[in-house]
This record gives structure tokens, C-alpha cells and sequence, in this order.
């Protein structure tokens, strides 16, 4: 399952300052230097224009789209998180209310509580948490019910031949 994200890794807002700098020095340099404007003054109210719009597009929230795959043994999230259905032995994770409305899948895992992610909600009429957590939830209860409802164990994964 796909949900989408905002991606608030510090590169990003690195990557920002360098971008917004980069472009507003060259544009400095054009604006007083190579304007055809002869008015110093209005020079500057253009780069001070120009400065805020390249500040509304470097900020503005880079949108990236996250994977949670449910196997019979494990939950995978991004292609490289594996949490093994064996360490949720007090019990699957479920969602929480976050902060903003957002939601939050937590729970024990081992002998810590993880939360393994959140879905953020974008709008006040965004709908997208609640879907996603029925949607999870009910992939979860299909493939692990069987093995933690009836007894048998099989939440281990088989073991691996060696040829």
C-alpha cells in the first residue's frame, strides 16, 4: 500500500538555502550590475521581489510517496524497515490519533514501543489517515489473524535450506 508524505529530511532544507542563494546572488549580480534600469532603488525592490518568490518555491514541502508492504511473517515499510510478525507478541500495532490529525501506527515491538509511521492528513478534508489505517488494518487482520487466532505458530518465518 502507497500513502503520500512530505519528506522533511534535513537535505532538503539544505539543498533549499544553496538553491535560494545561489539563485538570488546571480540575480543580485544581473539587477545591479547589468540592469538596464537606471534607478538604484528600484533595482533593489525588484531583488527583494525576486529574493521572496525564489523563497516560496525553495520552501516550498517536497511531496514523496512511502510503501507499507504486509507479508504473513512481517510488515516491510520503504523496502527496508522489516518488523517480523514474531516480535508483536503483545499484540498488532494499531493507529493513534498524531498531532494535526495525523495518524500514527505504534505498538510494542519486543520490548520497546515503535512507532513505525505516520500518515499525514494534508487538509482539514483530507481523508487519506483514516483510509490508509482501515485499509492496513484490515491487510494486517487477514494475513496475521490466522497465525496469532488459531494456536498454531506461524508467525516464524521457515527455516532456509542449505544446498
Amino acid at each position: 500500500m502507497v500513502y503520500k508524505d512530505l519528506d522533511q529530511r534535513l537535505r532538503h532544507t539544505v539543498w533549499g538555502f544553496f538553491a535560494w542563494t545561489i539563485a538570488t546572488s546571480i540575480e543580485a549580480w544581473f539587477l545591479l550590475y547589468h540592469s538596464p534600469l537606471q534607478n538604484g532603488l528600484l533595482s533593489i525592490a525588484c531583488l527583494l521581489a525576486i529574493a521572496f518568490v525564489n523563497l516560496l518555491i525553495v520552501t516550498k514541502p517536497v511531496e514523496i510517496y512511502r510503501g507499507v508492504e504486509i507479508r504473513p511473517d512481517c510488515m516491510i515499510i520503504e523496502g527496508q524497515d522489516i518488523f517480523w510478525l514474531r516480535m508483536m507478541e503483545n499484540g498488532l500495532p494499531a493507529f493513534h490519533p498524531g498531532q494535526e490529525g495525523n495518524q500514527v501506527l505504534s505498538g510494542i515491538y519486543g520490548t520497546r514501543y515503535v512507532e513505525y509511521l505516520t500518515v499525514r492528513r494534508f487538509d482539514e478534508y483530507d481523508r487519506m489517515p483514516e483510509v490508509f489505517a482501515a485499509h492496513l488494518q484490515q491487510a494486517m487482520q487477514q494475513l496475521w489473524a490466522p497465525a496469532l487466532g488459531l494456536g498454531t505458530d506461524h508467525r516464524h518465518s521457515p527455516p532456509r535450506r542449505r544446498d
